[in-house]
């Protein structure tokens, strides 16, 4: 799939193709400069445990899914769960961070 990211190295919005392996992010690869970032998930769930990996792994795919079923519905709410998801993602990482 390609997108529109923000690359590390090229320090600017470029495109990425985004590689899936099993419904889940495999890598992603920045066509501006090759850059290649990996997700290894046997090393991500020990970290994090299964069910928040799979989680980060497949909001592509769920994000999709909710525009298809409810445009009006999703664009009303992604700017406050844009604003709201880093507080959210850290407290559920580290609960005892406020």
């Amino acid at each position: 799939m390609k997108t529109i990211l923000h690359c590390v190295r090229c320090q600017k919005d470029c495109e990425h193709v985004v590689h899936y392996h099993r419904g889940m992010i495999s890598s992603i690869v920045c066509q501006e400069c090759g850059i290649e970032i990996g997700f290894d998930q046997n090393k991500l769930m020990a970290c994090y445990g299964e069910d928040l990996v799979n989680r980060v792994l497949t909001k592509p795919r769920r994000i999709t899914e909710e525009y298809e079923k409810d445009l009006i519905k999703f664009m009303k709410d992604i700017p406050f769960r844009i604003i709201t998801k880093p507080y959210r993602l850290i407290k559920e990482i580290d609960p005892f961070k406020n």
